[in-house]
């Protein structure tokens, strides 16, 4: 009974560890719920951003250098995702958070 009862910690403590490495994968993704846990999918790599870190705000650089039109939005943490932008082939856009937010990604919206 007792070695039953240390084997289910120990699953679930690596469910814990398993959610916890998946979501600070720190890949762009656009977010699902399922069961109150977000789930994201992968942006294409052709949407690029970049991240200037100012003294007390964060500015992201979105463009899409993709052949195709996409939705985006920036994900931050400490702050709220920006709105959902559609863009064109070279087209982009920025987003700006300050009080110490934390850049979470691009996700598709």
């Amino acid at each position: 009974m007792r070695r039953h009862a240390f084997m289910s910690r120990s699953a679930a403590a690596a469910g814990v560890l398993t959610l916890a490495l998946a979501t600070s994968a720190g890949t762009a993704q656009a977010a699902e719920s399922r069961g109150g846990v977000a789930t994201f999918a992968a942006a294409p790599t052709c949407v690029k951003v970049n991240v200037d870190e100012g003294t007390i705000s964060k500015t992201a650089y979105v463009k899409n250098g993709c052949s195709t039109t996409k939705r985006v939005k920036v994900v931050w943490s400490f702050a709220p995702d920006s709105g959902c932008n559609t863009l064109g082939p070279g087209q982009g856009f920025k987003s700006k958070r300050g009080l110490a937010p934390q850049f979470d990604g691009l996700a598709l919206c």
